[in-house]
C-alpha cells in the first residue's frame, strides 16, 4: 500500500525557515503578501470596501507546513456589509476562483491563495497573523499530533478509487458534482469532530496535493461542455 502520509504530511519544529524568523514574518515576505492582496482587494471592484484585517493562516503559520503548502492570506471585510449581502459569499468566492486561477504567485518556493474572509465567520486555524499589524492574533503552539497512518493512507487509496469510477462512470456533471461535495462534507464534518489530524481532513488534503480534487473538478467542466455540444 503506497504510504501516503510520508510525503504529504509533516510536523516541524519551527516554523517555515522561509518565511519565518523565530516567531516574526520576514520583512519581504510580509511585503510581497500585502502587495497581492491589495490587488487583489482592487479586482473585487467595490466602491469603499472596509477592510478589517488582511491574515495569514494556515499550514504555513503553523508548524504543518510541507513543500505543498500555500501562502494562505485572506482578506477580511464584513459579508453582511456588501449590497445584497445574501450573494456575498457567492460573489466573494467566485473573485477568489477567477483571481487564484489567472495569478501565479510564488513566494519563497510556496503559491499564495488569496480569499475573502467574513469577519463574523472566522476560520477554524491553529496559528492566525495580521499582516496588517505585523502581530500574531492567535500564535501556534509546538504540539506534535498523533496520526492514524495506517487509517488514513486506507481512506486515501479507496476514495481514490471511488474518484476515477465515478470519473469514467460519469454521464453528466451531476454524477461528479455530489462526489466533490461528498469529499467537501466529509472534510467539513471530520475537522468539526476530530480536528486538524483527523482521518477525513488529512484525506481530504492529501487528495488535493495529490491533484484529484482538480481532476474532479475538470470532469465537472468536461462533462457540462459535452451536455452543451452538438
Amino acid at each position: 500500500m503506497p504510504n501516503y502520509i510520508k510525503t504529504n504530511v509533516a510536523y516541524s519544529k519551527t516554523l517555515a525557515p522561509e518565511a519565518w524568523i523565530d516567531s516574526g514574518l520576514r520583512r519581504e515576505v510580509r511585503y510581497k503578501l500585502l502587495k497581492a492582496a491589495q490587488m487583489f482587494i482592487d479586482t473585487l471592484d467595490i466602491n469603499n470596501f472596509k477592510l478589517y484585517d488582511i491574515v495569514l493562516t494556515g499550514s504555513m503559520a503553523n508548524y504543518n507546513y510541507t513543500r505543498y503548502s500555500d501562502f494562505d492570506v485572506h482578506v477580511v471585510t464584513k459579508y453582511s456589509e456588501l449590497d445584497c449581502d445574501d450573494l456575498a459569499e457567492a460573489f466573494y468566492s467566485a473573485k477568489k476562483k477567477i483571481w487564484n486561477n489567472d495569478h501565479d504567485i510564488i513566494v519563497r518556493g510556496h503559491e499564495v491563495e488569496l480569499y475573502v474572509e467574513d469577519l463574523d465567520q472566522p476560520p477554524v486555524a491553529a496559528g492566525i497573523y495580521s499582516l496588517l499589524d505585523n502581530v500574531w492574533i492567535k500564535q501556534p503552539s509546538y504540539d506534535p499530533p498523533t496520526i492514524a497512518d495506517l487509517d488514513v493512507n486506507v481512506k486515501v487509496l479507496d476514495l481514490i478509487k471511488q474518484i476515477q469510477a465515478t470519473i469514467e462512470g460519469a454521464n453528466e456533471a451531476n454524477d461528479i458534482r455530489r462526489l466533490l461535495y461528498k469529499l467537501r462534507n466529509m472534510r467539513q464534518s471530520g475537522l468539526e469532530r476530530h480536528g486538524e489530524y483527523g482521518v477525513e481532513n488529512l484525506s481530504y488534503k492529501i487528495l488535493r496535493n495529490l491533484g484529484y480534487l482538480d481532476k474532479l473538478s475538470k470532469a465537472i467542466k468536461d462533462q457540462q461542455d459535452l451536455a452543451l455540444s452538438l
